[in-house]
């Protein structure tokens, strides 16, 4: 009986990945695609239960009871250029460049970004696994009622593209984002001004003359810092985020694989180290805020801080945005949903015609309160 046992787990490990998957013999194939205990379909991620999905029979899984994302020490050894996500490939975009990342047996049809079906073969990536994800809170009908809603407000926008916005298709993607903490201390010294006046002079030579009283500073400040977040995607800009409202990273939780099943991700383009020498450029800045604010003054000559970091960490989180685009007489115009706040930024064409319209209506009223006012005054 032992025997039969060994020869038949023999034979297993010599199936290929495909054998496996049409006996249901893979265990690591059916924890990627998490399949329907009922019908065997794809589940996916409901933002609205914050639940599993089956995509055909409805059936709900209950995703993990979340967990806080725990810190990681930055220890400044490249770790992310070293690391290895297991069980995880990353596709290329040929036509906007963006690299996605999937589960080792997942395949990409299409570019979440830019819809665009040129994508290469997949590879291994080098790189650190997230340990913290904000998973989605609007759903992807919220999100379409957002831009429909957005839209409306771009009076300029031809009347054919926001008649055509309700058949708009939106992609769930999670960007990258590195979120440090640390403990700084910077003493500084600083040499400000303040202007004072003076009268010179007598007589017709008697007038008001402007000086300065230079004087120089020193101290130390002791920051915080909590949660500073680096954007690290190719596609999105640190100011468009911005303009999203951000994210509530205080909400994020430890990073399930159950979070993701419906939704694609995008692999960092920007490193542990580079991010983390973009967020000392930010604390420099504060830092010097600081030392102004510290000292009242008119003019300054300079400031020099000398920050040392303690207990630095930082997390690689995944954030959620609902990204899509359209053509317009030939013009891709792109747009992108928050995923947790609903709020919406991208680009709309401008109709010729309604601005012309519109710039005539502005001259015509401008002529109209020019003559009123000639008419009340000057007549």
């Amino acid at each position: 009986m032992q025997d039969n046992m060994q020869e038949t787990d023999n034979m297993q490990e010599h199936l290929t990945d495909d054998e496996k998957v049409e006996r249901g013999q893979d265990e690591r194939i059916r924890i990627n695609t998490f399949a329907c205990e009922n019908c065997g379909s794809t589940l996916v991620f409901d933002p609205e239960t914050r639940r599993m999905k089956c995509s055909s029979c409805g059936a709900e899984y209950p995703t993990p009871e979340p967990k806080p994302v725990m810190p990681i020490a930055y220890t400044g050894l490249s770790e992310d250029k070293f690391a290895e996500w297991g069980g995880v490939k990353s596709v290329r975009c040929e036509n906007c460049g963006a690299t996605i990342t999937l589960k080792e047996f997942e395949t990409a049809n299409v570019c979440p970004f830019c819809s665009s079906p040129v994508i290469t073969d997949a590879e291994q990536i080098p790189g650190l696994k997230p340990n913290g994800i904000l998973p989605f809170a609007v759903t992807e009908k919220e999100a379409h009622k957002s831009f429909i809603k957005w839209l409306k407000k771009r009076i300029f926008a031809p009347r054919k593209v926001k008649k055509n916005a309700k058949h708009t298709h939106m992609n769930g993607v999670y960007i990258p984002t590195w979120v440090f903490s640390s403990q700084v201390f910077c003493p500084y010294s600083a040499r400000f001004g303040k202007h004072y006046t003076v009268v010179v002079g007598s007589g017709k030579n008697r007038r008001v003359v402007t000086k300065t009283r230079w004087f120089t500073v020193s101290g130390v400040i002791n920051y915080d810092v909590r949660d500073l977040t680096i954007e690290a995607s190719s596609k999105i800009t640190q100011k468009e985020l911005e303009k999203l409202g951000g994210f509530d990273m205080q909400s994020a939780v430890e990073y399930e694989e159950e979070y993701m099943p419906g939704f694609s991700s995008e692999r960092y383009s920007q490193g542990l180290d580079d991010s983390w020498g973009m967020a000392q450029d930010k604390i420099c800045v504060a830092l010097k805020n600081m030392v102004r604010s510290r000292h009242p003054h008119d003019v300054e000559d300079y400031i020099n801080i000398s920050p040392s970091y303690n207990g630095t960490t930082y997390e690689y989180m995944l954030a959620p945005l609902w990204i899509s685009g359209y053509k317009y007489r030939k013009k891709d115009y792109g747009f992108v949903v928050n995923g947790r706040n609903g709020k919406v930024v991208g680009k709309s064409p401008v109709s010729v015609v309604r601005a012309f319209i519109a710039t005539v209506l502005g001259l015509a009223a401008l002529a109209g309160i020019g003559y009123l006012i000639y008419y009340l005054f000057f007549m």
